[in-house]
C-alpha cells in the first residue's frame, strides 16, 4: 500500500537521539515532582514562556495574551466552542477544512456553516463571508486555517488576512486561527499571522507540536486574551486537568538547551524535498486531467479531477492498485459536493513511493474517464463506499482525518 492519506510525519522526522538524551537527563537530574506530578491546568510555566518567545521570534506574534498548553490543537478548538457557543449558534468554516474542528463544533449542537473558497486567491471568499454575516444570526466565531490549509494547501495573502480581520471587527465575531503547520515554510517568505494584527483580543491563535515534534506528545497550545483565557482554563480543568506534563517538561528542555529550531530547519529541508518530488510527479499529469494547488509549505496538496472523470471508477481502480488518498467529501463541512476532489499528503511517503504512487494516480485517472462504454450515472452510496475503502477509512461518521 502506498498511502498519501493521513497527515502523518515521516518516521525520519523524529529526533530520537535528542529525545533519548533529554529523557535520561530528566530521570537522572530532575526531582520526580518536577515532571511526574500533577501540573497546573494552563501548563508548565517555562514552556509557556518559551512558546511566547518563539511566537515573537519566528511568527511575528508579540502579544501580552497568555498561552495555555492543550492536548493537541483539536482540543483548543473544542474548548473554544464549549466556552463561546450555545446550542443553535453558528461557527463559520472554510467549506473544505479539518474534520476534527467541524466535529468539535457539531458535538455541542452548534452549526458549522461552510463559506466558499476563492481558490484563485487562496482564500475564503470574503464577499461570501460578509454576506453570510449580514444574513445569518448567532454567528459566534470564524474558524480558519490561513497558512498551508488542510486539505487544500492554500495560504491566504497578507491583504486577505487583513480584510478578514476587519470583517470580524465589523460584525463583532471572534476568529479561531488554527496554525498547526505554520513553521513548515518551504518556499517564499512567511506571511504575517492574523494574530499579529489583533488589537482587541478577537483572535484565538492555536498551534501544535504534533507536526514538528511527534503526534503522540498530544501537545498544542492556544493564545487568547484575558477573560476568555480564564474561561478556557476552567473548561480544560474539567476535561482533563492538564496535558501531558512529562512531555511538556521534555519539550521545554529541548527548546531551551538543545537547539529546537535546528530540528525545525531539518524538517523543512526534509519535507521541501518531498513536496518538490510530488509536485514534479503531478506536473507529468495533463492539467486537462488534474488540477492542483502548489503549496509553499505544510503537509498537503489539494487536487481536482476533470469533470469527465468518473469518481466511483477512480476510487475503485485506485484501491485495486493499492494507493490511498483522502476523498474531498471527507474534508467537506457538509460531507458532500467534492466528489472530484482529493487530498494528498507528501510528508509520510518515501520519495520512491511518491514517484510510483503519483504515476499510478495518473494512469487511473485516464482509465476512469467517462466514455461510450459507461452511462456516466453517479451512485452516491457506491461512491461513498468506494472512496472510504480507497482511503482505508471506516464508514463511521465519527472518524477524524488528520
Amino acid at each position: 500500500m502506498i498511502s498519501f492519506a493521513y497527515g502523518y510525519p515521516s518516521t525520519d522526522a523524529f529526533p530520537m537521539d535528542t529525545l533519548r538524551t533529554i529523557s535520561a537527563k530528566m530521570y537522572d537530574e530532575y526531582p520526580p515532582d518536577t515532571f511526574l506530578q500533577y501540573s497546573p491546568t494552563e501548563g508548565y510555566a517555562p514552556l509557556r514562556e518559551l512558546i511566547k518567545k518563539r511566537l515573537a521570534q519566528y511568527s511575528g506574534i508579540e502579544s501580552d495574551d497568555d498561552v495555555m498548553i492543550v492536548s493537541g490543537s483539536t482540543q483548543g478548538m473544542d474548548l473554544a466552542v464549549k466556552v463561546l457557543c450555545n446550542e443553535g449558534d453558528v461557527v463559520l468554516c472554510e467549506d473544505q477544512t479539518f474534520s476534527g474542528a467541524v466535529k468539535a463544533v457539531q458535538s455541542y449542537g452548534v452549526t458549522a456553516l461552510p463559506v466558499p473558497m476563492d481558490l484563485d486567491q487562496e482564500s475564503m471568499d470574503l464577499d461570501a463571508l460578509e454576506h453570510i454575516l449580514q444574513t445569518t444570526p448567532n454567528v459566534k466565531m470564524i474558524y480558519v486555517i490561513p497558512t498551508f490549509q488542510n486539505p487544500l494547501g492554500t495560504s491566504m495573502s497578507l491583504d486577505k488576512r487583513k480584510a478578514l480581520y476587519e470583517i470580524a471587527q465589523k460584525y463583532d465575531v471572534l476568529i479561531f486561527e488554527d496554525d498547526p503547520y505554520g513553521e513548515l515554510l518551504y518556499t517564499g517568505e512567511p506571511i504575517a499571522k492574523i494574530k499579529s494584527m489583533d488589537t482587541d483580543g478577537r483572535v484565538i491563535y492555536s498551534g501544535s507540536f504534533s507536526k514538528v515534534l511527534a503526534p503522540s506528545t498530544r501537545l498544542g497550545f492556544v493564545m487568547a486574551s484575558g477573560e476568555l483565557m480564564r474561561k478556557l482554563i476552567v473548561a480544560k480543568q474539567v476535561v482533563d486537568s492538564h496535558s501531558n506534563y512529562y512531555w511538556q517538561v521534555l519539550l521545554a528542555e529541548f527548546i531551551e538547551n538543545y537547539d529546537f529550531q535546528s530540528h525545525v530547519e531539518y524538517l523543512k529541508k526534509l519535507y521541501r524535498g518531498k513536496a518538490k518530488a510530488m509536485i514534479d510527479a503531478l506536473d507529468k499529469i495533463p492539467s486537462t486531467t488534474l488540477r492542483y494547488i502548489r503549496p509553499t509549505g505544510g503537509y498537503f496538496i489539494g487536487c481536482h479531477m476533470a469533470d469527465d472523470i468518473d469518481p466511483e471508477r477512480f476510487y475503485d481502480l485506485l484501491s485495486a492498485r493499492h494507493v490511498a488518498v483522502i476523498p474531498g467529501d471527507i474534508m467537506s463541512v457538509t460531507g458532500e459536493g467534492y466528489e472530484h476532489d482529493f487530498r494528498l499528503n507528501f510528508t509520510r511517503p518515501s520519495l520512491s513511493e511518491i514517484a510510483e504512487g503519483i504515476a499510478i494516480i495518473g494512469e487511473v485517472l485516464e482509465e476512469s474517464r467517462i466514455g461510450a462504454d459507461t452511462d456516466g450515472a453517479f451512485d452516491p452510496e457506491n461512491y461513498k463506499e468506494l472512496s472510504l475503502a480507497s482511503a482505508r477509512l471506516e464508514p463511521a461518521a465519527t472518524a477524524i482525518v488528520q
